[in-house]
């Protein structure tokens, strides 16, 4: 596995709808697409750990599926972290991906997890809907309540908080909020 990979997605290996989700930035209050390229997407798939369909090629078309996907997420996740309805359209778009790719939860061995078995044979359908799959599980947790958005400068990941208070989703995220506050308050003095 390409270490080059790994540094560019350090944060993958969480839930995977958590993983889908944070294929963006926020800086300086602006999005940042980390998918930008086919290229991208085809590194990411190598480097995430979950066990998801991988097609065989990712062209311009995978990539917008993916991204379609990604950005539905986005906003329900959103929306569940602020504690707020879900976005009907987004709901949709989810449902439509998972129905696309007849995806069915199965039990495995242990009995914290599920695997989910796609039954589409298009690769690009099969991944999408095992992505949109991974989101509807992770919206009907009972742990939703730990789901946050990162406040620190040039993050905004989301994250299952491990303390209620838990603002940031990593220490080197705390360290750069905290920074970021002394820098503001020396060039503000009151």
């Amino acid at each position: 596995m390409d270490d080059t990979l790994q540094r560019k997605w350090p944060w993958l290996g969480d839930h995977l709808a958590l993983d889908v989700a944070n294929t963006v930035r926020v800086e300086d209050g602006q999005r940042v697409e980390l998918l930008a390229t086919t290229a991208d997407l085809a590194g990411w798939l190598e480097v995430e750990p979950a066990p998801i369909p991988r097609p065989e090629v990712v062209d311009e078309h995978c990539l917008e599926r993916f991204r379609s996907v990604r950005d539905a997420a986005l906003l329900i996740l959103h929306s569940a972290a602020a504690g707020e309805s879900l976005p009907a359209d987004a709901v949709d778009d989810i449902n439509h991906a998972v129905q696309a790719a007849s995806v069915h939860r199965l039990l495995t061995a242990n009995a914290r997890e599920a695997e989910h078995v796609v039954a589409q044979s298009d690769s690009t359908i099969a991944l999408t809907g095992h992505a949109a799959a991974a989101v509807v599980d992770l919206i009907a947790r009972d742990d939703l309540a730990n789901l946050a958005v990162c406040h620190a400068p040039a993050c905004g990941q989301f994250f299952h908080r491990a303390r209620p208070n838990q603002r940031w989703c990593s220490p080197g995220c705390g360290n750069r909020a905290r920074v970021d506050r002394h820098r503001h308050r020396r060039n503000n003095p009151r």
